[in-house]
């Protein structure tokens, strides 16, 4: 999880501080970061380089829906450090996180184009997806982008859709693949594993104990979508070293006293102790759906096996 450049992290417009001009813009929720999103960021990167300038990410938080229509708002695929992480992997200069609020939503199209592309982020390119708007009313589009930034020097750039097979990557088919368990099919539309940011906390303590397999009992940050019930491979990341691992994420219907999904970790061969310690878990594949077993033994059994095909699934991944 090292990188050799930084992002800087801008927390409001009313921080904006050392954005020097001209500068080229991408806007979004960005959420999952995925291979369209790339795009426009990448985009937006080539324009910065061009006029030997900065780049410049605006992002909301929290996701738009959760303000403006909280019973649609969708589960959340990126959390903003995560999606720093990756926007930084893509060699932006700074990141700019709006607040997202009922005030900022009715905000006119033409005031966010004066006040906050040009006099804030003195933006010579805005580079968005072709079916972006903004602005009370969503008045703001690429076409008014152009209509009445144009004149001011602002030149807008959309961005079509891009597609796999047919299907067009969006945030919401990630969503799909992901509830399925289908981290492969995630894979494709991001191209990287999906990865969520825990804590390592206290649980029953039955996995050393019971099974005589010790886990991680890992509680989300930020609440980040996690896939179908079931045991998975993958990785784990504790101070910056990443090491294999199973995921078992659900309900343990084995033991069926759980108030909640958890996730339980067993880092292959590690013995430290971590609680407290942040982690994140990147999956790699699904291994099988939850099951329920009759015996503790039926349960160590299979977990012995999940822990080879464990095994096999990242060797194999690593070629």
């Amino acid at each position: 999880m090292g990188f050799d450049r930084n992002v800087e992290i801008i927390r409001g417009i009313e921080n904006i501080q050392n954005i020097e001009g001209p500068s080229a813009v991408t806007i979004g929720v960005f959420d999952g970061v995925h291979l369209g999103h790339q795009t426009i960021i990448k985009m937006a990167v080539d324009f910065a380089r061009i006029i030997h300038r900065v780049s410049v990410v605006v992002t909301f938080e929290p996701h738009p829906l959760a303000i403006v229509r909280p019973e649609s708002q969708p589960p959340l695929l990126t959390a903003t450090d995560l999606k720093a992480e990756y926007i930084r992997e893509l060699g932006a200069n700074h990141l700019l996180v709006i607040p997202f609020s009922l005030e900022f939503a009715n905000m006119a199209a033409e005031d966010f184009i004066d006040n906050v592309l040009l006099d804030k982020l003195h933006a010579q390119y805005v580079v968005v997806g072709e079916d972006f708007s903004f602005g009370k009313g969503r008045r703001g589009n690429v076409a008014f982008l152009d209509s009445y930034g144009g004149p001011k020097g602002l030149k807008a750039i959309g961005v079509p859709h891009i597609k796999t097979d047919d299907i067009v990557i969006s945030s919401t088919e990630v969503r799909e693949r992901l509830k399925r368990g289908d981290i492969l099919g995630a894979h494709e539309l991001t191209g990287r594993y999906p990865r969520f940011r825990g804590k390592v906390v206290h649980g029953f303590g039955r996995g050393g104990s019971v099974i005589g397999v010790p886990t991680a009992n890992v509680e989300t940050l930020y609440g980040e979508l996690l896939p179908s019930a079931g045991v998975y491979a993958g990785y784990a990341w504790v101070d910056d070293d990443r090491e294999p691992c199973v995921i078992d994420i659900g309900w343990s219907p084995t033991f069926g006293d759980l108030l909640k999904p958890e996730i339980h970790v067993h880092i292959l061969g590690f013995k430290k102790d971590i609680y407290g310690k942040r982690i994140d878990i990147e999956l790699i594949d699904k291994l099988r759906d939850e099951k329920t077993f009759n015996t503790i033994d039926e349960l160590k059994q299979q977990i012995q096996r999940d822990i080879q095909k464990a095994k096999e699934a990242l060797a194999s991944k690593s070629k």
